[in-house]
């Protein structure tokens, strides 16, 4: 019994040290462009509070959560399930209306394409398919839509990398909508890590709009973390102010 103590300290630590470091989506725009390793579950939701004004009308858009369930099946494929619970506040002439509901599920395999070599990126691709059920009647598409995201990152060394993600999403007009986005992040410490990012969207019939955001990781465990950011417009057209909140959790199922 004495020595009980001491091996369970030593097996409780080696399993702390041999477990990878939990890396996120979030808070970024840009997804992660590594993937996690098979056997990996992984969970990550959060609070976001979106507002912006047009016209003389006030909108305000709540995601609580918004979830994201990854697992690792190969080395080179990772599943994400996406979906959020999502509020629509607007408010004129002090009559507000709301409308509160589930957003549709959006299945994305991400594919891993290359490791870096030197001044070769690490690239990755992840793809969307967004089915109309069981969304809200309100929030359902009427077809199956679909986008996808080519991913990219540099790590510069253990403090800094910059990634960036570009690609297109399809609506049930199947007009292409672009997207863009570009994430420079800093480890400032073994536990905080920050990042400023630039993204936007743009497509023939809707005005483009762009943003900048930024934010801090709070790491509370190799398996769990803790994040937050707050983003301002970078045109007219984008939301005038937005925050959030959230963490993420990992398990491994193969260790």
């Amino acid at each position: 019994m004495k020595h009980f103590l001491p091996i369970l300290f030593l097996f409780t630590a080696h399993l702390a040290f041999s477990q990878e470091t939990i890396f996120t989506d979030r808070p970024t725009t840009t997804d992660a462009v590594k993937l996690v390793s098979p056997g990996t579950f992984q969970i990550e939701m959060g609070y976001m509070n979106t507002r912006y004004e047009s016209e003389g009308i006030e909108f305000k858009t709540i995601t609580s959560p918004n979830l994201n369930i990854k697992y690792g099946l190969a080395d080179w494929l990772e599943i994400r399930l996406l979906t959020n619970y999502l509020t629509i506040k607007t408010e004129a002439f002090n009559i507000e209306n709301s409308m509160s509901g589930i957003t549709p599920l959006v299945l994305s395999p991400k594919l891993k394409l290359i490791d870096q070599n030197f001044w070769i990126p690490r690239i990755s691709l992840a793809t969307a398919v967004s089915f109309p059920e069981p969304a809200k009647k309100e929030f359902q598409s009427e077809k199956i839509n679909y986008g996808g995201r080519l991913l990219f990152e540099h790590v510069f060394n253990d403090r800094y990398s910059w990634s960036h993600g570009f690609g297109a999403d399809w609506d049930d007009s199947r007009e292409t909508t672009w997207a863009y986005s570009s994430a420079f992040s800093v480890s400032i410490s073994d536990k905080v890590g920050a990042f400023a990012e630039i993204f936007g969207y743009f497509a023939t019939d809707i005005p483009s709009t762009h943003s900048f955001d930024a934010g801090l990781t709070y790491l509370v465990s190799s398996s769990f973390q803790l994040d937050t950011s707050v983003g301002l417009p970078l045109n007219e057209n984008a939301p005038d102010f937005f925050y959030s909140a959230g963490l993420a959790w990992k398990t491994n199922f193969k260790k």
